[in-house]
């Protein structure tokens, strides 16, 4: 399935929306005209998605902890009072880890995959049990070419790649398993953006990276089970 083109008077779910990609996922979409639930693990934390608000009261913010069981079960559950599907699920929510050879504890190892694996694939099935993923739904999985086996060429970072190279695995069977419903899922790169999590070293700003990515779901590009950079580049495995 190929994008719809421009997106405008959708319900979207934004996962992990308190600050960097997530949020401005939220400002352009809701720029866009489309209604945007935001999630964060703590919203008396998340001062820009609250000044967002403001600006846009038609957005709704709620509470999600993606490694808690029982947070995704009551979110996904209340969720269902705020919309009737949901067109677009964007799992942004993730957390870095730059632990080398040596450095790694598996604590870390855990809490990264726990977080940036199980997080995206829990949430997606939370809220196509609750039936708000219905046929022409799009699920995109926000992942990095860090996960990429053949763009790796420095080693390392075993945490974050392997996160995300499982993430890779799982979207491409969600793309597989949803297809027959007409749920379509995708997997997105923003590139290396100057957020929080990149400590501000990144090449290029949020709103750059959101942009693209935006175009590549409004694109004509077949989107089922591919994955693209926010150039509209498909990324190699």
């Amino acid at each position: 399935m190929a994008g719809k083109g421009s997106i405008a008077d959708k319900q979207i779910v934004v996962v992990g929306a308190n600050r960097g990609i997530g949020l401005e996922f939220a400002r352009q979409f809701l720029e866009k005209g489309n209604k945007v639930v935001a999630t964060a693990r703590d919203l008396s934390k998340a001062s820009q998605l609250t000044k967002l608000k403001e600006q846009h009261p038609g957005l709704e913010l709620t509470e999600l902890d993606v490694t808690s069981p029982e947070s995704r079960q009551e979110w996904a559950q209340s969720l269902r009072k705020k919309l009737k599907a949901v067109d677009y699920l964007i799992n942004n929510a993730g957390v870095a880890s730059w632990g080398g050879l040596g450095q790694l504890t598996e604590d870390e190892l855990l809490h990264c995959i726990r977080t940036n694996t199980v997080g995206p694939l829990m949430v997606t099935q939370e809220v196509l049990g609750a039936g708000l993923l219905k046929n022409g739904s799009v699920v995109a999985n926000l992942t990095s070419k860090m996960g990429s086996m053949s763009d790796n060429t420095s080693g390392g970072t075993y945490a974050y790649r392997a996160s995300k190279a499982a993430l890779n695995a799982v979207t491409k069977s969600l793309s597989i398993d949803l297809e027959d419903r007409g749920i379509t899922a995708v997997l997105l790169h923003p590139g290396w953006v100057k957020t929080d999590m990149t400590r501000h070293s990144g090449l290029i700003d949020a709103h750059t990276s959101v942009a693209g990515l935006i175009a590549v779901l409004e694109s004509s590009k077949p989107l089922v089970g591919r994955w693209y950079d926010y150039k509209h580049e498909e990324i190699p495995w």
